[in-house]
């Protein structure tokens, strides 16, 4: 199913790309021909790094969300993808120094406490097992 996804991607933002002239502007970068930034083959040596890199980690995290669909559930996939990105988003505002506001931690509190709820609901057996 990624195939498909992916495949829509692709034919769906290919026109956006090169009508918008960022298709011209990645080939340049990654060509290195310098007509962006001035760098040359340097700029592009390190383009195809970053993209191979993004690219790698990408393709790892299709995997690791497959896997824990396969040997879990998606319900156990969407806990664990909510509780990464809730912590992450907690972790950004602490490190930039941003400050919530009452409502702000009070959506906090549902949201940890909807996740607590889900966890112990699970353990307790509270979830009737298909038959």
């Amino acid at each position: 199913f990624m195939a498909y996804t992916n495949s829509y991607a692709f034919l769906f933002l290919l026109p956006a790309c090169i009508v918008s002239g960022q298709l011209q502007n990645g080939m340049s970068l990654m060509l290195g021909d310098g007509a962006i930034g001035g760098e040359g083959d340097a700029a592009a040596a390190a383009a195809r790094r970053w993209i191979l890199l993004l690219n790698a980690t990408a393709a790892a995290g299709q995997v690791f969300i497959f896997l824990t669909i396969h040997c879990f559930s998606s319900i156990m996939c969407t806990t664990i993808t909510t509780t990464r990105k809730f912590v992450s988003i907690l972790l950004s505002v602490r490190h930039f120094g941003h400050v919530f506001s009452p409502i702000q931690w009070t959506s906090v509190a549902m949201v940890f406490g909807g996740l607590y709820m889900e966890i112990v609901a699970k353990i307790s057996g509270g979830k009737k097992k298909h038959q």
